[in-house]
């Protein structure tokens, strides 16, 4: 069984980041709100989104049994639409809410929205570059005033992820994901991403090392890693397998294990970087010198305990 643990859908892009307004440009291109179209997805529709249609056969292209679907702001708050794939489709999805702790009634938000059992998953879209660190500068994830959050969905059994960013942004937040981790037992986390090793902070010491104690926080037992989006961090240096991401893995498999890492994509953001058939690919290539049952706990276990095998 293969489980995609990181994939957006939305019928077109109306989101907000730091710098504004997101919306779709046409031919696979999203202003990020700066008014500059950026090449996102390939140009092969007018209309720049990614369908839930559009998924199912790249899925079925790709011989992925199994996804998990995650809001993000930069492509906008379609919850209704994401829930709605995943009552039309139980057996394929469950999803994951995004939820911003600073926006005004954010309290009110969730105890409505989020607290209840239609929503086990939670994303905290947190990085510098595209999210709620760039939106409110100098935030801290551990600070006083989110402590009944990270209370409340540990209470409700809930999964959160974060995409913390960049070694070196603000949006790092290591020590702060660690208190959590460690005040919140019961709390599932996920760092997207595997923490986004690149060849830049690779010959930084300073941000390699960052990088490392990051990918420490795997040896918590409530704290795991996703694969995604790994080839778009090297992508500028290195073409398709993107080598450089299996010793990135080798290295994270190595602190961690197997156990605490999920595979995923990012699609469709990383359609822009190989198909979904090399991504699927270049996951058998990370996974080369597993074992079987690694292999197994990396493709479809571990995704399937974390996101969909929740505390009642």
């Amino acid at each position: 069984m293969l489980i995609d643990a990181h994939v957006h859908i939305f019928p077109n892009v109306n989101g907000y980041g730091p710098k504004g307004h997101t919306h779709g440009a046409g031919y696979g291109r999203i202003d990020a709100g700066d008014g500059i179209a950026q090449d996102v997805l390939p140009a092969i529709n007018e209309k720049t989104s990614h369908t839930l249609q559009m998924l199912l056969h790249e899925m079925r292209q790709g011989q992925v049994d199994k996804a998990v679907l995650i809001l993000c702001p930069c492509y906008g708050d379609w919850s209704e639409y994401v829930l709605q794939a995943c009552r039309d489709y139980p057996e394929q999805f469950t999803a994951s809410a995004f939820f911003d702790p600073w926006s005004p009634a954010a309290r009110q938000y969730y105890a409505e929205k989020l607290e209840g059992p239609l929503w086990k998953n939670i994303k905290i879209e947190f990085s510098e570059a595209g999210g709620l660190y760039g939106v409110y500068p100098g935030v801290q994830l551990d600070a006083p005033e989110l402590r009944w959050l990270w209370e409340a969905m540990e209470a409700g059994g809930k999964t959160v992820s974060f995409d913390l960013g960049r070694p070196g942004d603000g949006s790092y937040q290591t020590d702060q994901i660690a208190s959590i981790a460690k005040r919140h037992p019961g709390l599932k986390i996920v760092l997207c991403h595997m923490g986004q090793p690149s060849r830049t902070a690779e010959r930084n010491p300073e941000l390699w090392s960052a990088w490392l104690e990051q990918i420490r926080l795997g040896t918590l037992p409530n704290v795991w890693f996703d694969l995604s989006a790994l080839p778009y961090h090297v992508r500028e240096e290195e073409e398709y397998p993107f080598p450089s991401t299996k010793r990135y893995f080798d290295l994270a498999r190595g602190i961690v294990g197997a156990e605490k890492l999920l595979w995923g994509t990012d699609i469709p953001w990383l359609l822009g970087t190989a198909n979904y058939q090399q991504l699927v690919a270049h996951g058998r290539f990370l996974l080369a010198d597993c074992t079987e049952k690694e292999r197994e706990m990396i493709f479809a276990e571990n995704a399937w305990d974390v996101y969909w095998n929740h505390r009642k």
